[in-house]
């Protein structure tokens, strides 16, 4: 190795090292540290050893291109672990970006996804008072438009940066009925009176909640005898499969990305808790998310469950 590229190496090595320690060492309580944060960062300094070692009996332009290539991924994932060091102990830059994501995401019209999704909807009549769970931007608002049926809407998001996105929505999309926006977690929304709601929503909002089953609770308690609560989420992939493998590298990251975002088992989570108090039809399916950046997230289940 030249001296040029081994004065790098020894200035890069001990700078992953020095970052990853510090990390690891530094009190608990200032900030949290992902552990698929320090993975990234041992990966970046193995790769930085790993390329010295393995090219050591090499000649010059083979050591100096596998230590650009190697200081070059190894330096991309320092930055992704940096970025996710910084969402993960950043609560408002983090809502704030993945209000902004969602919005530009959701807020679409046409597509496979939206069809699925307004399917879903329209074919269960949405109708009376309306409950939803996490409704982001109003992503389920271009399902709504001309019906004229729906009496009253309540919306509990955590989230306060979608609210501006939620009215602007409501308008573009004309609809008429009164929207009360609460700002509290699904877990918190404790106050509804019991059996008041004739429906309750729940798109992809379970994945990112803390306990599936609380929010399932507070969602059964508001819903009246024969009201409808729907559901659509992304789960897990098949045990043994590629895609699962993929889920559990990828998980951790889009869990900081997806403020909470978790890849679960819906099916059995969902039919496990409302168990025969509920008439359950639940369909998995693949659904039709494009291969970058949402691969992971193609294994869902959609349904309808009614209240007995």
């Amino acid at each position: 190795m030249s001296r040029r590229s081994s004065t790098k190496a020894v200035i890069a090595e001990p700078l992953l090292i020095a970052l990853i320690a510090i990390l690891t060492m530094v009190c608990p309580c200032c900030f949290t540290i992902p552990s698929v944060i320090i993975k990234l960062l041992a990966t970046a300094s193995a790769l930085s050893y790993g390329q010295r070692f393995l090219t050591k009996n090499s000649n010059k332009w083979v050591r100096r291109i596998s230590f650009g290539i190697t200081l070059i991924i190894s330096l991309i994932l320092v930055g992704i672990g940096l970025f996710l060091l910084v969402l993960a102990n950043n609560d408002d830059l983090r809502s704030r970006g993945f209000a902004n994501f969602c919005a530009m995401q959701n807020l679409k019209d046409g597509g496979p996804m939206n069809e699925v999704r307004c399917a879903i909807l329209n074919e269960a009549d949405i109708s009376g008072k309306v409950l939803e769970f996490g409704p982001g931007p109003g992503t389920n608002f271009k399902c709504f438009v001309n019906s004229t049926s729906i009496d009253e809407y309540v919306g509990v998001e955590p989230n306060t940066y979608f609210k501006e996105e939620m009215m602007r929505e409501k308008e573009k999309r004309g609809l008429t009925f009164p929207l009360d926006f609460a700002p509290l977690r699904g877990e918190d929304y404790v106050d509804v009176m019991s059996e008041s709601f004739d429906v309750v929503i729940l798109t992809h909002v379970l994945c990112s909640v803390d306990s599936v089953e609380t929010v399932l609770a507070n969602a059964e308690r508001a819903l009246k005898p024969g009201g409808k609560m729907i559901i659509m989420e992304h789960m897990t992939a098949g045990e043994g499969t590629k895609l699962k493998m993929f889920q559990e590298v990828v998980g951790p990251i889009f869990n900081i990305i997806g403020n909470g975002c978790k890849v679960l088992d819906m099916t059995k989570i969902i039919e496990n808790y409302l168990g025969n108090r509920f008439s359950v039809q639940l369909d998995e399916f693949e659904a039709p998310l494009p291969a970058f950046p949402l691969l992971f997230a193609r294994p869902h289940v959609k349904g309808v469950a009614t209240k007995k």
